[in-house]
Parts: C-alpha cells; structure tokens; sequence
C-alpha cells in the first residue's frame, strides 16, 4: 500500500488495484467563507487524483470541500462518494446521482474492490461524523476523520478491526472538537499500531498544531510515531520497517 498526505486531513492511498481519495481539500472556500488562509498548497491536481471512490468522513468544509469533490466526480464518472449521512445529504444536493452516493454509517463496512471500508465512532460537531478502518490485503489502516477523544472509542475501533491497526492516522489538533496531541497519544496506548501518524495540521494558523509534541510523548511511550512528508507517496512496507526500528531507544536517539 502506498500513501500519500495530501495535506491537512487528505490522502491518497493506493493498493490492491484501487486508489482511495480520503478528505481531499484543494480549493481556497474556506478562505473565502472563513477568512482562513491556507498554508499548504495542494501537492498534486485533481486530475492526477483518479480515484475509484472518494471517502468523506464528515460535511465540514476542510474535509467535504465541494468544490474538490464536484471536480472529483465530474472528472471520474466511475468514481463513487462513500461516507455518513451529512455527505450523502450534501452530494445529493449537489445533483450527483443516487447510483453514485455509498452510505456508511458506524459499523458498517463497504467493497471498493478488494479493498473493505469499515466506519468507525467519532465524536464531533457533525453528529454523522465517522472514522474509517481501510483493510487492505496486508495492511490495516485507521484514519481517525475528526473527534474528540472519548473512552469507548479505541474499544470500538478494536473490535471492528479485531486487532491493532498497522498505521493509524489520529488528529492533533486540539481545537473544534478535536483531539489535542495528549489525547491522540492517550487513544494510540490504547490501540497499539505499529505506527501512529499525526494529521489536522499545518493547513491554516488558526487551527494547527506542532507535531514533534506527539512524536515524543508517543517515544516516550515507546509507540513508533511518524509525520508523513507533504505529497510524497510512501510505501506502508517502509514506513512499517522504519516503525519496528524506532522500538528500540537507541533507534529513536
């Protein structure tokens, strides 16, 4: 599996004959509609995307940017939209077609390809929201989506996937209903990836966070943690090596 951060909560994962779009945000709306400016810019465009199916985790405009996603699915008609009931509302509203728009609630799982997307609990201001648990053929990724911490999630999210995930991507950022980095270390002691990856940050100044405060409560919890480098597709078999090296305190010096 290959993957790749397509910055703030966006990335591309490849693997399995399918390529999955999760949380793209390309466009500047959230500037103008919220006066925040974006510090990243997109790594790629849209049309080097082509994905298979675009999963949005919650209507939130950093996450389902409609402008992004209009494109997305103008530009792949085979591409399908999978995610909770907000973004089933809005992609109807935006005229896609009802064949096009996969519902997936917490607990229910969906095919893309071989590839099965499962959702998982989360806890945030859009009552919809949900995580995702992405099982490929020898990868098990969680991608948090937004949320608070909240004692029954990692129980949740253990019990669907039936073992700890391989990389978990947790939000750090600490504000509008979402773990701060203490949080997001307390949840990874409790799911036990092998590699734990921060994201929600770096986007906007008014909502980011430092990521070397993650990185070294998880070292001194002996979690392997890594931040993934903006547009650079990296192969999980890599990342993974680099993690079970990083389990031994001389590694991480």
């Amino acid at each position: 599996m290959k993957i790749t951060w397509l910055g703030q909560s966006g990335y591309l994962l490849e693997g399995d004959g399918q390529r999955l779009v999760l949380d793209p945000f390309f466009s500047d709306i959230v500037e103008r509609k919220l006066g925040l400016r974006r510090l990243l810019p997109p790594p790629c465009t849209i049309a080097s995307l082509t994905p298979d199916a675009l999963l949005i985790t919650h209507d939130h405009l950093d996450h389902y940017d409609p402008e992004t996603v209009v494109a997305i699915m103008a530009m792949f008609p085979a591409c399908r939209l999978i995610g909770p009931a907000s973004v089933m509302a809005h992609g109807a509203q935006a005229g896609l077609a009802a064949d096009r728009l996969v519902p997936l609630a917490s607990g229910e799982t969906r095919q893309s390809g071989r590839v099965a997307i499962s959702a998982t609990p989360a806890r945030h201001s859009d009552p919809s929201s949900v995580g995702l648990l992405i099982q490929f053929a020898t990868d098990l990724l969680w991608f948090s989506g937004d949320t608070l911490y909240f004692p029954e999630l990692s129980p949740q999210v253990l019990r669907l996937a039936r073992r700890s995930p391989d990389i978990a991507l947790v939000c750090i950022n600490g504000r509008l209903n979402n773990m701060c980095a203490v949080d997001a270390v307390r949840l990874m002691a409790e799911l036990q990836p092998r590699l734990a990856v921060p994201t929600h940050y770096g986007m906007f100044a008014e909502n980011t966070a430092d990521p070397s405060g993650f990185l070294t409560a998880c070292a001194l919890l002996n979690q392997p943690a890594a931040v993934l480098c903006h547009g650079r597709a990296e192969e999980s078999a890599s990342l993974l090596a680099g993690a079970a090296g990083l389990q031994t305190p001389q590694a991480r010096l």
